[in-house]
């Protein structure tokens, strides 16, 4: 079975009415995807932080709840779970107050072991961060070297780095080594100055990655991009608008296993072998078929490409999910019984 290795941030979130608690739940949109990711069937390991306290404890037991593995977790002892206390404005959008301190030998986690056309998704300021990233990328270029496919998901609160060039290189170096980057428009006009997803893959997102999928929650609707092609379903939105964003990129990794997509697939390798042997064969008289029988019978992969039919199969079932995700208070799927 393939297998899934999210990294991300362990956070608790605090939900207020005003000023008046409602409700608490693990937050990070990494660490909800992997949840659901879980509860579906999937063989899921998160790879992150969280401190030997109380909230680190909660976080735990709930992602045990949903049977993703723990054992990459680092739980250290000099410090503080993060949390997040979110309010919400009159404007519907949220302010948001964080608590916590991690320690000082920072994410000192046991690597998960990845093989060839296994998932890894990291992403989130967790992905750019100064403390983390060193260790963190270290696993990113070991999955990429074992022939993993990488999902990036580059979102961040603004706040967080209001300079946009302090990070830009480690952004554009994540690009760069991910197969698949998944965005939010707001993602987009942080990053890029721009909430249009076409005009950010054709003047930056595909000079690094061939696919890319935009999760447009203004418009009610997804798009993926590869190369020249690109497809587009709506999608029905509940009343969680965080639920539909992690309910989209759920199923976005799990069309990719059901719809058997690799890093050959999406590498587009095959279709430029066969496009060189057909070149050699007018230069060299040889039949293109001749030259196929030396390639020890893997011929068949060489016509291996991500069609429009794939692709749309992809963001069918992100939308199916993204729309179940988003009429539930917490985001999460129902647990697949085996």
């Amino acid at each position: 079975m393939r297998k899934i290795i999210a990294i991300g941030e362990c956070v608790l979130d605090i939900l207020f009415d005003g000023d008046v608690p409602r409700a608490s739940l693990p937050g990070g949109l990494i660490l909800n995807v992997a949840a659901n990711l879980g509860r579906i069937g999937r063989e899921v390991s998160f790879v992150g932080e969280a401190a030997r306290d109380r909230v680190g404890d909660m976080i735990i037991d709930s992602l045990k709840s949903s049977r993703v593995s723990v054992d990459h977790i680092d739980r250290y002892t000099e410090g503080v779970t993060p949390s997040s206390f979110i309010f919400r404005e009159s404007d519907g959008m949220p302010q948001i107050v964080r608590y916590g301190r991690y320690n000082n030998d920072s994410f000192d986690v046991v690597w998960p072991r990845i093989d060839k056309d296994d998932i890894l998704i990291f992403g989130g300021f967790y992905a750019i961060d100064p403390r983390v990233r060193p260790h963190l990328f270290e696993i990113v270029k070991h999955a990429s070297e074992r022939k993993a496919i990488i999902l990036y998901v580059p979102g961040f609160a603004p706040e967080k780095e209001p300079r946009i060039t302090r990070v830009m290189p480690a952004i554009l170096e994540n690009f760069e080594i991910a197969d698949v980057v998944i965005t939010r428009n707001r993602d987009l006009n942080t990053i890029f100055r721009t909430p249009d997803d076409a005009a950010a893959y054709k003047n930056h997102i595909s000079f690094y990655a061939h696919d890319f999928i935009n999760i447009d929650r203004d418009n009610a609707r997804l798009r993926y991009y590869h190369d020249k092609e690109m497809v587009e379903t709506g999608v029905e939105m509940g009343d969680n608008r965080f639920a539909w964003s992690v309910g989209a990129i759920t199923g976005v990794i799990d069309a990719m296993i059901k719809n058997d997509i690799t890093r050959f697939t999406l590498s587009g390798e095959g279709e430029a072998v066969m496009h060189t042997l057909t070149q050699l064969a007018q230069e060299t008289g040889q039949p293109v078929a001749q030259l196929l029988s030396q390639l020890e019978g893997k011929h068949g992969m060489l016509n291996e490409r991500i069609s429009r039919e794939t692709m749309m199969a992809v963001i069918d079932e992100a939308s199916e999910m993204a729309a179940k995700a988003s009429r539930t208070f917490d985001g999460l799927l129902p647990i697949k019984e085996s």
